[in-house]
This record gives C-alpha cells, sequence and structure tokens, in this order.
C-alpha cells in the first residue's frame, strides 16, 4: 500500500508543478507593471519604425518577400496576431487554472461564445499610427475553421462580433484563418505568402516566433534560438514580440515538467 501511495504522489508531481508553472505565468500577465511597460514600449516602438517603414520603398519584414520584385508597388500593410497580441485571451487562461482544468478546443469555444475578450494593452498606439499612414492592418488567427453550411468560417464572424464590442472593425478578407484553406496550418508561412502576393508586409507583430520564421514552431529549443539569432537584425525593426510566458510553441518542445528543462551551474 505505502509503495501504491508512492508511485501516486511521484506521477502527479509533473502535473502540479506544470500548473504552478503556468499559473505564475498568467499571473505575471495579468498583474505586472512590467507586463504593461512592455507592452507599452513594444507597440510605441514599432509605431515610430513604421513611420519610416513607409517612406523606404525597400522595406519589407515578411521573409516570404525577400527578393520580391515590385514590391514598392504592393499597398502597405502589417501583420498582427490576434491571441495575446490584439485581444487578451488571460482571463480564459486565468479559469482554466482556476477550475483545474487544461486547455482544449472545447473550453475554448465556451470562452469565445462569450465573446467578452479585452485589448491587448497600448495596441491602439500602433493601430492608430497605421491609420494615419495608410496602412492596412491584418489579422492572422490561430483559431480553426471549421465550415458549416451557413458560414464557411464561423470562427471568423465570431472574431468580428467579439472585436465589434471593443470599437474595432475588420474586414473579413483582411483576416486570415487556419484552416480556411488545406495548406493554411499551423505553420503560417503559406498565409504570409498569400498576404505577400496582394501586400506590402512592413511589419509583424505577434507573441511567437512562429508568427514570423517558418518551420519554427516544431524545432527543439536550441534550433530555434539559432533561428531567433540569425535574424537579429528584424528584431525590434520589422518584428516584434510580446512576452508570453503562459503558452505558445516555445513550451510545445519542452518536457511537461519545465524543471527537466532547466540547467544551473
Amino acid at each position: 500500500m505505502r509503495k501504491l501511495a508512492i508511485l501516486l504522489i511521484s506521477t502527479c508531481l509533473p502535473f502540479f508543478s506544470s500548473a504552478n508553472e503556468t499559473a505564475s505565468a498568467v499571473a505575471w500577465m495579468q498583474t505586472s507593471a512590467e507586463y504593461q511597460a512592455i507592452a507599452s514600449q513594444t507597440f510605441k516602438t514599432a509605431a515610430e519604425q513604421l513611420q519610416k517603414a513607409v517612406f523606404d520603398d525597400e522595406w519589407v519584414a515578411a521573409i516570404e518577400q525577400f527578393g520580391q520584385k515590385g514590391i514598392n508597388q504592393l499597398p502597405n500593410a502589417i501583420i498582427l496576431d490576434l491571441d495575446d497580441t490584439l485581444i487578451s485571451t488571460l482571463a480564459y487562461r486565468g479559469e482554466l487554472i482556476q477550475d483545474n482544468d487544461q486547455h482544449n478546443e472545447k473550453l475554448f469555444k465556451r470562452w469565445m461564445n462569450l465573446e467578452k475578450a479585452p485589448l491587448v494593452p497600448h495596441v491602439l498606439t500602433l493601430i492608430e499610427k497605421a491609420s494615419s499612414l495608410g496602412v492596412t492592418v491584418l489579422l492572422i488567427s490561430d483559431r480553426i475553421c471549421q465550415p458549416n453550411p451557413r458560414d464557411p468560417c464561423p470562427v471568423k464572424s465570431q472574431t468580428l462580433r467579439m472585436l465589434k464590442r471593443v470599437s474595432i472593425g475588420f474586414p473579413k478578407d483582411h483576416m486570415f484563418f487556419r484552416g480556411e484553406y488545406s495548406d493554411w496550418n499551423k505553420d503560417q508561412s503559406s498565409r504570409r505568402s498569400f498576404i505577400a502576393q496582394r501586400y506590402r508586409i512592413l511589419m509583424i507583430i505577434g507573441d511567437d516566433a512562429n508568427q514570423m520564421i517558418p518551420k519554427i514552431s516544431a524545432s527543439p529549443p536550441n534550433t530555434r534560438k539559432k533561428l531567433a539569432a540569425q535574424y537579429n537584425e528584424m528584431w525590434g525593426t520589422r518584428w516584434f514580440l510580446l512576452p508570453n510566458p503562459a503558452y505558445g510553441s516555445w513550451r510545445d518542445v519542452l518536457p511537461n515538467n519545465l524543471n527537466n528543462a532547466i540547467q544551473g551551474y
């Protein structure tokens, strides 16, 4: 009986460790002055860079547009990620922690149905600057389209309703959701390539390197760091990342128990 009790305790430790790690991350994003300050400096710096970008005929932010001819003949645009770049999912993440649940599509849909997600702090700084410069704001989201007879992408329609509640409107053709086409998958390269044929992409803002660098989402940590270093000149000029320690592709490639990924001296 004692051996069984020890086994049960040891197998539960990774779950509790993971839950505590997530709770700490969400608490930091929800409550810290530091997160607010980082969001402010990120969007403020991006707005300043955008002012430079529109007057530079060779300025591009998408790897998919490197070397593309006639780029300055296309209308200017920036790409914003949706969740935790434009709008915050932290209330949903907090609810998971309070209910001792793990993220899944059913629970996420239940939260989306409330249509109450607030804007990420200071994101309007960039959106308003883009509007003043005549730059189109495009949204990429990994929310998954699951068509029904009435709507080819109900989650997009739902997102539009939610955005209207916070006084932001986007045309449907300015939003690019996962699964709208067969090759629009978790790796966002195909969607950026689609956009790159129609707009000059001046800037990409997100909370995951997958939103900038092709095929990084499934790469191990050392490869991810090498890829980030390879494009070092892009960070803070054409690419901007908000911190997200709660979830993302960085977390997907690590063990369940983060203690196994941490190194000491």
